[in-house]
């Protein structure tokens, strides 16, 4: 299974893109984007927003079946994530959401 900087590799490539190209395509560090793409540093959400939006790809792209980072220290930042993708898939709007989440919320405060 490859690891997110092999995907972000391989959407690079495959778009004929060098390192300094798309560091300056999405306004990131050439040098630092390779250590991403090596494995040698870990890419933060608001970078992988940036990817997935400049290549038109979910966020999902970049975990190839593996839902989280491995480590998961930021797991309940790509569990938001994986909840706004399945809301545009139903289009559910935001106020929708939040009208679920207070119906939820009243209904297990009379179960308690």
């Amino acid at each position: 299974m490859k690891h997110i900087g092999e995907k972000i590799k391989d959407l690079r490539l495959k778009h004929g893109m060098t390192l300094k190209e798309l560091g300056d395509a999405i306004e990131f560090n050439y040098s630092n984007l390779s250590k991403i793409e090596r494995g040698h540093r870990k890419p933060a959400i608001e970078f992988l927003q940036r990817l997935a939006h400049y290549f038109k790809v979910e966020m999902s792209y970049f975990f190839n079946g593996q839902k989280y980072l491995q480590d998961e220290e930021n797991i309940e930042e790509y569990q938001l994530i994986d909840l706004i993708e399945e809301m545009k898939r139903k289009n559910i709007s935001y106020e929708e959401l939040l009208e679920m989440i207070r119906k939820l919320d009243d209904m297990k405060n009379q179960v308690e």
